[in-house]
């Protein structure tokens, strides 16, 4: 695989504002967008992205708190 570009080395910007989980929305954390802004690339190889996301379960709950939370797991 290619070396991947990153937006940022390219002068743009990505701003996080809300993130949608189970249909909810919820206000971004502060500084998300400045923690994943090195993670950004234009040129990312989806077959890699997909294959590695599908070897786990997302769930996504409301915990005692009341807060929405995500729990990952490893499939068998």
């Amino acid at each position: 695989m290619e070396k991947p570009v990153y937006l940022i080395e390219l002068g743009i910007k990505v701003v996080v504002t809300h993130l949608e989980i189970g249909g909810e929305k919820f206000p971004a954390p502060v500084g998300l967008s400045e923690l994943l802004e090195p993670t950004w690339a234009n040129n990312v190889d989806r077959d890699i992205v997909n294959k590695t996301a599908s070897q786990y379960d997302f769930f996504h709950y409301k915990n005692e708190k009341g807060r929405m939370v995500t729990r990952c797991t490893k499939k068998k």
